[in-house]
């Protein structure tokens, strides 16, 4: 599922292309997956207007209109967003209009200018729906603070005599909005705490060490594109498959926490 990183990139990528562009048509492919709303009321929201600036919470992105609304996109496991230009292969431009192509649009924006914007998700787990006010769409979801938004004052209020086992804590989006499997993988490696940890067993200056790695995990994954693959050798992630290594030596393990295939180094990572 695309986390923070993820969607801080489809952020950027949807101000560098999308925005100030009267939207000229709407199709929504897959109405399942709307989320309060219909068709009807999508296309109402959108034609005729433009997008004039975003914002991402956790892993939601919201489009700002004109008309003072905004287009929630939440990408699921497989979504994403892609910007055709007119100027793109012609054959392909008209395959991916007819839904025939390789590819999975669920929404397509056409732009006044022939450019048009989608929104492609393979497994349709991804959720689109419209929001006169992000911070009231965000309180209903009960979302924590945003990773990358968050002093430690609040972060340490937040985690505060919390129960149960670290990672989960981390993923768990009403607590910490925007930190999936694989970053927290990252995260717990970087600080050295093992992912079963029960969270009232940390003191203050483990939640120190954490929250700061949190930050320079994420930070860096934006960094590179969210290309875990690419992260520097002193990082998880370019080794977390199976018959992987850990960085500073020895076999990764595998495990199972809270139904997630989790890996660790036990060197490095032991229980407290």
């Amino acid at each position: 599922m695309p986390e923070l990183p993820s969607v801080e990139i489809f952020k950027n990528y949807f101000d560098e292309t999308s925005l100030h562009q009267s939207i000229k048509d709407v199709k929504v492919l897959s109405p399942e997956i709307l989320i309060d709303t219909s068709i009807k009321k999508m296309k109402a929201v959108l034609k005729g207007h433009e997008f004039s600036d975003s914002q991402r919470y956790g892993k939601y992105l919201f489009g700002k209109l004109d008309n003072g609304l905004f287009l929630i996109i939440h990408f699921g496991m497989t979504g994403y967003l892609d910007y055709i230009s007119k100027h793109t292969n012609k054959q392909h431009h008209q395959l991916l209009y007819s839904a025939k192509s390789s590819k999975y649009p669920r929404l397509l924006i056409e732009f006044s200018n022939g450019n048009s914007l989608v929104f492609d998700d393979a497994r349709k787990l991804g959720k689109l729906g419209i929001t006169s006010a992000p911070d009231e769409f965000i309180n209903l979801k009960k979302l924590g603070p945003d990773a990358l938004e968050v002093d430690f004052k609040d972060f340490q209020e937040i985690v505060k005599g919390r129960k149960g086992m670290i990672k989960p804590l981390l993923m768990n989006q009403n607590v910490i909005a925007g930190i999936g499997n694989l970053y927290a993988d990252e995260i717990l490696y970087q600080s050295s705490v093992h992912p079963m940890t029960p969270a009232d067993n940390l003191d203050t200056s483990d939640w120190e060490n954490l929250f700061q790695n949190m930050k320079k995990v994420l930070e860096k994954a934006i960094e590179y594109q969210d290309k875990p693959g690419s992260l520097p050798t002193s990082y998880l992630l370019p080794q977390r498959h199976r018959g992987g290594c850990c960085p500073e030596g020895g076999d990764l393990k595998i495990i199972k926490v809270s139904g997630r295939t989790t890996f660790l180094c036990p060197l490095r990572q032991k229980m407290k």
